[in-house]
């Protein structure tokens, strides 16, 4: 029995020690955190270079064919990613706001090319499918008057799949280049 005594003894003054450590042992230690100013530039400099969402332009149409101009959030404000948005069409909430686009579903930027004197802008084949002249002044109007709310009165050229057009949509539109507003009529 004086074996059984000594464990007990033995194992209470353990525990004993694990509470105090645990309960007193911890609550003693609160090490008090300071901020030099490195850390808080560095903290200041990180919320900077966050990327906030921002507007991108783009133009599209009403039920009329007349100009429309579109804010969308967006990663970036370029004229390439307004292109890009531009090519994905009208959302639904743009839609039941009025403005639709005549840039025909699927059409892709292949790509863009800004040397500062000019723009090229390369589209998928699908940018020529269809579409009397109306459609065809409508989306080539979308399109310039998109690239002139970031490089007002620069040359555009278009190229389809990378060849310049010349004649475009289902009626065989004949495309003076470079493109300028004022050769679509609105």
């Amino acid at each position: 029995m004086g074996t059984f005594i000594k464990t007990f003894i033995l194992t209470l003054i353990i525990c004993f020690g694990y509470l105090i450590y645990v309960f007193i042992g911890k609550e003693s230690y609160s090490p008090t955190l300071t901020l030099n100013e490195e850390t808080i530039n560095q903290t200041v400099a990180t919320k900077q270079h966050e990327k906030l969402p921002s507007k991108v332009k783009i133009c599209m149409i009403d039920s009329n064919n007349k100009p429309i101009i579109v804010k969308r959030e967006a990663n970036e404000n370029s004229l390439e990613y307004a292109l890009k948005e531009l090519m994905k069409g009208s959302t639904r909430t743009e839609r039941l706001q009025g403005a639709y686009t005549e840039i025909p579903v699927g059409t892709k930027l292949l790509s863009f090319k800004d040397d500062g004197a000019k723009i090229a802008i390369n589209l998928s084949k699908e940018f020529e499918g269809g579409g009397g002249a109306q459609s065809v002044q409508a989306r080539l109007l979308q399109l310039v008057r998109t690239v002139n709310l970031y490089k007002e009165n620069l040359p555009v050229y278009l190229y389809v799949e990378g060849k310049k057009v010349e004649y475009l949509g289902g009626e065989g539109i004949y495309v003076e280049q470079p493109l300028n507003e004022a050769s679509f009529g609105f």
